[in-house]
């Protein structure tokens, strides 16, 4: 299993970090060029490689993390990039941020999705971006080949991911993972 997570400019790290732990020894950080990203919370990230050489097929879900991701709106690379990986039925997964980056690409386009901080308020900056995309009222959704939640469900996505993943043995972890995660006795 190869995951990988996207470094970007102020991406916010605590919405994929519980995600990142389950995926251990299996995943990777890549970003558009080889420097520090600093994070919405004040971290230093080093991505340990960058999108050009990486090839699609070694991926089997690349995570894009929350945040403001909208200065890539235009980046030919990484638009290319995802292409690739969405053209391939490869996972996608965006949580906050991420999930308009994933629509900004197109890889939205006719399917059901959550994202945003709360969900996605429709204003004049951003209605053109989901005018393909159905928005629905949960904290996380799959829909394909793409997972996108809520910021503020980040225990819940990084079950989810644990659970496309196949990381738990069966359900019964994923609930306890997700009770010990919540704090439920």
């Amino acid at each position: 299993m190869n995951v990988c997570c996207l470094y970007y400019d102020e991406f916010c790290e605590f919405e994929v970090v519980l995600a990142m732990n389950q995926f251990r020894g299996s995943h990777f950080a890549v970003a558009l060029e080889d420097r520090a990203y600093l994070s919405e919370e004040g971290q230093k990230f080093l991505p340990d490689r960058m999108i050009q050489d990486v090839n699609p097929d070694e991926i089997d879900l690349l995570i894009i993390p929350g945040g403001d991701p909208s200065y890539l709106y235009d980046n030919a690379p990484l638009r290319e990039f995802i292409t690739a990986l969405h053209e391939k039925n490869k996972l996608i997964a965006g949580i906050c941020g991420g999930v308009e980056l994933m629509a900004k690409f197109g890889v939205l386009d006719h399917k059901k999705c959550t994202g945003d901080g709360r969900g996605i308020v429709l204003n004049d900056n951003n209605r053109e971006i989901f005018k393909h995309v159905t928005i629905v009222d949960e904290d996380v959704v799959r829909d394909g080949n793409c997972i996108t939640s809520k910021g503020q469900a980040f225990i819940e996505f990084a079950i989810e991911l644990g659970r496309v993943m196949n990381v738990f043995k069966n359900e019964q972890e994923a609930i306890d993972d997700y009770n010990w995660l919540k704090n439920i006795k």
